[in-house]
């Protein structure tokens, strides 16, 4: 993949990915790109992806009326130590990211769960059904994405184990306010430093201030430019194992600016949507995906539960999964040498 032009941060370039149109069958030239982006950088964009502007906005406006909300409200009636523990505060994932928790299948009882808290009748109602028709929306194209990957990786193999493997997949919604306070006075601010996701893949919407990055295999950062049309797409851990390093989960991180920027200090809201393997899946790559391709390979991985990779990225700290970001599916199940 051609890199483009320096990006105004030195420690950055903007970077080309492949646009997906997933409303339409893929053209052999189309996969061949994709599966080189998959394999080399781990992320791509799609577009026609069914998502109407107007319900993106409705949902900004109503998680934005959440966030401003007072700390004490937030942490209280949501936070770690509350009974639905579906809000995560400042200073647990960064001094400048906050988030709210909406879980699949059923998003409805759960941002109802959340909202009835925070909101009147009439406006927990209206959020409630709107991040329903959201999660409805991103699990259909969670699972043909996934269709595209099967293909992607060989012959046979969506036919194969799309039903088997991943037919007990769930999602969950995060809806994530970085705040770039006016005290930060350095150019650019850290709003999550860099992770990889524990997910089999994650769909993105960023706002156009955008700052999300992701490192290449040579350690070079990344930025992957927003637009309103299209939705990001990365590979997570849980794949990267599945398909042995086939397809990779890049290390990645939000960059916002801070005051001293040209554009000033700007706060950014996401909706990041994580499509998972069920908790006691085993994650083991079948045999034909580690023949897959040209020469083949040995075995990168161990098998491994779902879950014990979750809590070992969740169980080090008091203050949660946040103080090991840094880890990856790696640094669990290890590389197999024989």
């Amino acid at each position: 993949m051609a890199a483009g032009e320096e990006s105004s941060s030195s420690r950055s370039r903007v970077i080309q990915l492949p646009v997906v149109d997933i409303s339409q069958p893929l053209q052999p030239s189309s996969l061949i790109s994709l599966a080189d982006a998959c394999k080399q950088w781990g992320f791509f964009h799609i577009i026609n992806h069914g998502i109407p502007r107007q319900l993106y906005n409705r949902i900004y406006s109503l998680s934005q009326r959440i966030f401003s909300l007072p700390a004490d409200t937030k942490l209280n009636q949501l936070g770690p130590s509350s009974l639905l523990k579906t809000y995560t505060p400042h200073f647990i994932a960064s001094p400048f990211f906050e988030s709210l928790r909406v879980s699949g299948p059923d998003f409805l009882d759960s941002a109802h769960s959340s909202a009835d808290a925070l909101f009147a009748t009439e406006l927990a109602s209206e959020f409630s059904e709107l991040l329903q028709e959201y999660g409805s929306k991103m699990t259909e194209i969670s699972k043909r994405i996934l269709v595209i990957l099967l293909t992607i990786l060989g012959e046979g193999l969506e036919e194969k184990f799309h039903e088997s493997e991943f037919q007990n997949c769930h999602g969950y919604l995060r809806i994530i306010n970085y705040t770039i306070p006016p005290a930060a006075e350095s150019e650019e601010v850290e709003g999550l430093g860099m992770h990889t996701d524990m997910s089999c893949v994650t769909i993105v919407y960023q706002d156009q201030i955008g700052g999300l990055q992701f490192k290449s295999e040579g350690g070079e950062w990344m930025d992957v430019s927003p637009s309103e049309e299209t939705l990001v797409v990365n590979i997570g851990d849980m794949l990267q194992a599945w398909s042995n390093e086939k397809l990779r989960s890049s290390e990645h991180r939000v960059v916002l600016p801070g005051s001293s920027s040209s554009r000033g200090a700007a706060s950014r809201l996401s909706l990041a949507f994580f499509w998972c393997f069920e908790d006691e899946k085993v994650i083991w790559a079948p045999e034909e995906v580690v023949a897959a391709g040209c020469c083949g390979r040995r075995r990168a991985y161990r098998p491994f539960v779902c879950s014990d990779y979750l809590r070992f990225r969740e169980i080090t700290s008091e203050r949660g999964r946040f103080d090991k970001v840094s880890f990856t599916v790696r640094d669990f199940a290890g590389a197999l040498t024989n």
